[in-house]
């Protein structure tokens, strides 16, 4: 830090701080132009030697140049929108947009208010700039079709935040880099999909992540946003408990093709319970430690859910896209066979998507 004697200090300096002090706040650029106005250059060089300001770089040519973490968001529908609105906050990240569908902007409802914030998205990919980071926001059965975009978009530089539901988020990217520069994620961020391609969210954003360097580089992601990124130690836990919860309600909700409102019907909530507890019994196979009043947890939170509530899987089915069965019920099916413990629920589920016989349970 800069320190000055009393009798040192020149009203040229007083108005070359106060002036420092603003560019925190304001347009770098703009606050430069206004400097070179009331201040010689040498000085201006001499305050900018001692880094004041942050992120940013004094170039030969008499210059300010920001240091923009280059990231790239792959996928821009309800999570990827969300996460994005987020990441833009930070001045410090230049931000790059992918996805096969067109947009013009994001789209956010948040506390009953409006953003819409214009974008340059990309449909098509032919070259693509060196990314810090690339954070993946697609479901588990886009993956297949995203190759072309991985090859291009992934340099051995490049840092991987994968955003989705299920387990071993890893495993599909391994073929790109190394496990080393890839942070698996949960998100805990109820969103809706509204008219006019509006995404509603009703609280803030949860990012759960592996403790770890690369997560706190990650979390610098977020700063001046409401983002809440959350380190833990045991991240196979934490995935598996937001695994039981979403495979239950996403399969009901899907297969029945409405809202929560069914859940005041005692037959449903106690088939809730019925899946809940068949991939309870899976989890704790595969390592799980868990509280005994978990399910009794998950039903209570299913009840505080407002009955227009719905979930990603019965969106896609209202929309007639694919339904992420795989990452969810098919994921603790699988396991269930490997460890030889019968999951007849979850294999109904799975058996031709339609979950025909599932309500007889």
């Amino acid at each position: 830090m800069l320190f000055f004697t009393l009798h040192t200090i020149s009203q040229e300096t007083i108005k070359l701080l106060l002036i420092l002090n603003a560019i925190f706040i304001n347009n770098l650029e703009q606050q430069a132009q206004r400097i070179k106005l009331i201040a010689s250059s040498s000085l201006l060089t001499k305050i900018l030697a001692t880094n004041l300001i942050p992120n940013v770089v004094y170039n030969s040519k008499k210059k300010m140049q920001i240091k923009y973490k280059k990231i790239g968001i792959l996928g821009i529908g309800a999570i990827g929108s969300v996460v994005s609105f987020d990441l833009q906050k930070n001045k410090s990240n230049e931000l790059f947009y992918y996805s096969r569908t067109k947009k013009e902007a994001l789209k956010i409802i948040l506390d009953r208010t409006e953003f819409e914030i214009p974008i340059n998205l990309k449909t098509s990919i032919s070259d693509s700039p060196e990314l810090d980071w690339l954070i993946i926001c697609l479901k588990e059965y886009q993956y297949s079709e995203a190759k072309e975009w991985f090859l291009k978009l992934i340099n051995p530089k490049t840092k991987i935040a994968i955003i989705r539901n299920g387990l071993r988020l890893k495993e599909p990217l391994l073929e790109f880099t190394i496990e080393q520069n890839i942070l698996e994620c949960i998100i805990d961020c109820p969103t809706q999909v509204l008219e006019r391609g509006f995404y509603e969210h009703f609280k803030k954003p949860i990012i759960t992540v592996q403790s770890n360097s690369l997560a706190n580089s990650f979390k610098d992601l977020f700063k001046k946003s409401q983002s809440d990124i959350k380190l833990v130690e045991d991240f196979k836990s934490e995935s598996w408990k937001k695994l039981i919860e979403s495979s239950a309600l996403g399969a009901i909700l899907c297969l029945s093709g409405e809202t929560c409102w069914i859940f005041k019907d005692e037959k449903l909530r106690k088939l809730y319970v019925r899946i809940l507890e068949e991939a309870l019994t899976v989890a704790v196979a595969d390592g799980l430690e868990i509280e005994s009043s978990f399910v009794e947890k998950m039903t209570m939170k299913l009840m505080s859910y407002p009955e227009t509530k719905g979930s990603s899987m019965l969106t896609d089915r209202l929309k007639g896209n694919p339904i992420e069965l795989g990452a969810k019920n098919g994921i603790i099916s699988e396991l269930g066979r490997h460890y030889k413990i019968e999951t007849p629920i979850n294999d109904l589920i799975i058996a031709d998507g339609s979950g025909s016989g599932l309500f007889d349970f």
